[in-house]
């Protein structure tokens, strides 16, 4: 399944004047995706690496706490936790980490 390419003009700034508990949710699922896609580099700070593998199964566990955090999450962003996981795991798959933010406003 692969996401729409068409981005919303509408920011997360913009969000939060209607609705900031959602801006506040989404604000929190798009920061674990840049600790996700955070590109590795030689000698960095262990807790980048420990921000990125909490991200990591923060976004794809399927079982567990962790998992129903991330779909309370996603509902009170009020986007669909399969499309947000789809997004990640294509988002990691392809590279393409440094349009991540562009990408993600896709959602609203």
């Amino acid at each position: 399944m692969t996401l729409s390419p068409e981005v919303s003009t509408e920011s997360l700034y913009d969000l939060a004047n209607k609705d900031s508990y959602q801006a506040l949710y989404l604000s929190v699922i798009l920061q674990a995706m840049l600790d996700l896609c955070k590109p590795e580099t030689k000698g960095e700070p262990s807790e980048i690496k420990v921000q990125r593998d909490q991200a990591d199964a923060w976004f794809f566990s399927s079982i567990g706490v962790t998992c129903e955090d991330f779909e309370t999450v996603c509902s009170y962003a009020k986007v669909d936790p399969v499309k947000i996981r789809i997004f990640a795991y294509e988002t990691i798959k392809s590279g393409d980490t440094k349009n991540v933010r562009r990408k993600f406003q896709s959602f609203f």
